[in-house]
């Protein structure tokens, strides 16, 4: 062959090459902006972030309503941390420190006009219309000690979702996984009689039960003396059936539903299966609405943890990223509006009236 049929090859193949690719093109990557689409005039509700947090409190990478009115999140926990594991660095009780956040948000930040309080259904804006709500949330019960008063207390100054336990067995119950190098305390065994005291008190007042962190034994306890339902505001599938840390297997999920609850998946907490994708995630998440029903699932993003992420995934401007995945891997619309807020949303119609 000739150096002139030589390039002639060349420039056949090129050009094929750019035929295919115009008749079959190349698969695109999940992306924010093509997602966005997919998200447009749906109610996004995310029941547990860490956004514009106290600065004096929280020196990570907190999550802020600029990012939910960016992606058009109708509603956001606001999720104070009850049972700081930093507390020696820290002044006072846990009762103090969680305190000293909510009133910053509801003192500092909402006055502000960027966010609004959700106290009722009625507080939660329309998709794409308002501003984004704040659902103020407990993570970690410990600063209740084991007093319904002070659910009470919380209820009054905007509190709307408790997680009963976080990173210490308390007086309401125990743990899933101790932190490296925390105690976390005796074990209960399970939901003690101050936390079903607790627990009802929240139900009377309307103030939602989340279960996540919650041991394997207080969780069942729970889901069994709940009368409304429950949720686990930020957690993984465990796919060991044992060792499992801070993710979930079926079973354990089943109770959640079986309140007509929401298990939340969460991008954060993936340090035993490093490098997990956005495709990895919408496989998880087709396999749970397979298992659990497609009424049983929602996001929870724990934005602002500073904890590891799926790959790619830096705040919640990429739920666009994985709206696009999830249509990739078979969601419908109307399936992908169920998970991104209207089981959460059902859920909270429970207690917000």
């Amino acid at each position: 062959m000739n150096r002139r049929d030589f390039l002639r090859n060349i420039l056949n193949a090129t050009m094929g090459m750019a035929l295919v690719r115009t008749i079959y093109p190349m698969p695109a990557q999940a992306s924010a902006t093509k997602g966005k689409s997919l998200l447009d005039g749906m109610l996004i509700i995310d029941p547990h972030a860490h956004p514009d947090m106290n600065p004096e409190y929280w020196k990570g990478p907190s999550a802020g309503f600029r990012f939910m009115k960016e992606v058009g999140v109708a509603a956001s926990g606001y999720s104070a941390i009850g049972d700081f594991w930093q507390k020696s660095i820290l002044s006072g009780s846990y009762y103090d420190i969680a305190r000293k956040m909510i009133d910053y948000w509801v003192n500092t930040i909402v006055p502000k006009g960027d966010v609004k309080l959700v106290l009722k259904m009625s507080d939660i804006s329309e998709p794409g219309t308002g501003i984004p709500g704040a659902i103020l949330a407990l993570e970690g019960g410990d600063a209740l000690e084991g007093r319904t008063d002070r659910v009470d207390e919380f209820y009054k100054i905007g509190v709307r979702i408790i997680t009963i336990v976080r990173v210490h067995n308390n007086e309401l119950g125990d743990m899933m996984r101790p932190l490296p190098d925390l105690d976390p305390g005796p074990y209960n065994g399970g939901l003690t009689p101050k936390g079903r005291a607790v627990i009802d008190r929240m139900q009377e007042l309307g103030m939602v039960v989340d279960v996540a962190h919650a041991s394997t034994a207080t969780l069942k306890d729970v889901a069994a003396h709940c009368k409304k339902p429950i949720i686990d505001s930020h957690i993984q599938f465990c796919d060991t059936g044992k060792n499992c840390g801070r993710a979930r297997p079926w079973k354990e999920m089943e109770w959640i539903a079986s309140t007509g609850g929401v298990v939340c998946s969460s991008p954060a907490g993936w340090e035993k299966k490093p490098g997990k994708t956005f495709r990895d995630w919408a496989n998880e998440l087709l396999e749970m609405k397979k298992n659990i029903g497609i009424d049983h699932i929602g996001i929870g993003t724990d934005d602002g943890s500073g904890f590891s992420k799926v790959s790619g995934y830096k705040d919640i401007r990429d739920l666009g990223k994985l709206a696009e995945v999830l249509t990739d891997v078979g969601f419908t619309r109307e399936e992908l509006a169920a998970f991104m807020g209207k089981n959460v949303y059902r859920v909270l119609g429970k207690y917000l009236l």
